[in-house]
């Protein structure tokens, strides 16, 4: 008789068998509720025929009578090498792979599982969707601009917190923006990390997952470009799909614009996009633990789909409702001042919605003439936002007309505009 596993020897088992994340915890769960962490556990005897044996071993394989006759992982359901458990554990991961999860496992999706979690913990990192928590957080940063030379808050973020490396701030950055949501929802288990589009095709095409679809997926990562990129299939550009229905897609993608460049200057929700545009090349679509909202015919097969049929996160670690009020960035507003002051007056460059929102703040504030708010940072928007840093207590260098993020982050909260650096 062999020793009964236990939660840690478990872990360490399905690590070694390839399961990583919080997939490893998972699996041990899962093993635990279908063996109790017995290598000699059989059961389903009462369902044996001529194909089906009985199923074996820690996860409960349930065993073939031909398994030969097969493909993989089916040819792997031999019933004399399943009391293994590392032949056990490796099956598991093999049609965890094919699965795409552990639907498979009735102990699973029925959440058997998680009483033999730590304190019984839920492995969701938030409680409802974390699928939506993260489409929440990325599309509530529509209309966020890059700074010069494709500087962003979202890889200095990821820099400051140790996920990401130094070379991601001032580079091409629509992957890095996913990253971000992926980071900030905590759904490190399920998507890559990444500054480069050719790594997620990979990582979603990986034999060990297969996570990748011709067909759109409420969540998905969907990827642009073909076959013959320079960098890799796949590798133009990436976005996150928030809806789609038999024709269309609608995402969420950074670094591009509203006919969706790949070489864009911000934070854009885009859709209609024919689902088979010739740019589309397809998606990448994990088990996420809420399950799958897919066109895809092996996951539903659903005709539409919308982050709104997910759950909505719950508890303080979530978002909650995004913030309506728009954003006002400095770096975009010098972007406006290095444009608009040198240039003959009225003209605007494409900061000017910003521009706006500031100038009519200062006129509110009695700084500026009304019919000069004009979305135009010129010398006299110059004169009147130093006018406003002296006013908040800065003087010399400090009140240069140049904003600076805490004065306006002051006039943000008074005029119903949010501020970013």
């Amino acid at each position: 008789m062999s020793t009964v596993l236990t939660f840690s020897q478990l872990c360490e088992l399905a690590r070694g068998a390839g399961f990583g994340g919080e997939d490893v915890e998972i699996a041990a769960a899962v093993a635990l509720a279908e063996s109790s962490g017995n290598p000699d556990a059989v059961g389903d005897v009462d369902l044996q025929d001529a194909k089906w044996g009985p199923s074996i071993g820690l996860f409960q394989i349930r065993s073939l009578r031909r398994p030969q006759d097969f493909g993989f992982p089916d040819n792997l359901r031999v019933e004399s090498a399943l009391s293994s458990p590392t032949y056990n554990a490796k099956t598991a991961k093999a049609i965890h792979a094919e699965a795409g999860g552990f639907g498979p496992w009735s102990t699973f999706t029925g959440g058997a599982y998680k009483a033999h979690l730590p304190d019984h913990h839920d492995p969701d990192p938030v409680t409802g969707s974390a699928v939506r928590r993260c489409l929440d957080l990325l599309m509530a940063e529509e209309g966020y601009r890059e700074g010069s030379d494709n500087h962003t808050k979202y890889a200095q973020e990821m820099i400051d917190a140790g996920k990401a490396p130094a070379w991601w701030q001032n580079s091409e950055w629509c992957y890095i923006f996913q990253s971000w949501g992926t980071w900030k929802a905590g759904l490190e288990s399920y998507c890559l990390l990444s500054a480069f589009c050719p790594d997620g095709v990979n990582y979603y095409k990986h034999p060990d997952r297969k996570w990748w679809s011709e067909y759109p997926m409420v969540g998905a990562e969907v990827f642009y470009g073909t076959a013959g990129e320079r960098w890799g299939a796949g590798g133009s550009h990436i976005e996150r799909v928030y809806k789609f229905n038999s024709d269309n897609i609608w995402t969420v993608g950074g670094n591009t614009n509203a006919t969706g460049s790949s070489q864009g200057n911000g934070v854009y929700l885009r859709g209609p996009i024919p689902r088979r545009d010739v740019r589309v090349y397809g998606y990448g679509c994990p088990p996420f633990p809420e399950g799958r909202i897919s066109a895809d015919p092996r996951w539903g097969g659903r005709a539409t789909g919308t982050y709104l049929d997910l759950p909505a996160p719950t508890g303080g670690a979530t978002p909650g409702t995004p913030d309506p009020r728009p954003w006002v960035y400095a770096g975009q507003l010098e972007h406006a001042i290095a444009a608009d002051v040198p240039a003959p007056t009225g003209h605007r460059s494409y900061s000017w919605p910003q521009v706006l929102l500031v100038e009519q703040a200062l006129v509110g504030e009695g700084l500026l003439t009304p019919a000069f708010a004009d979305g135009s940072w010129g010398t006299l928007t110059l004169e009147a936002y130093a006018k406003w840093q002296q006013r908040c207590g800065l003087t010399g260098p400090g009140a240069t007309g140049h904003p600076d993020l805490t004065t306006l982050g002051k006039l943000a909260d008074l005029h119903g505009f949010r501020a970013g650096a």
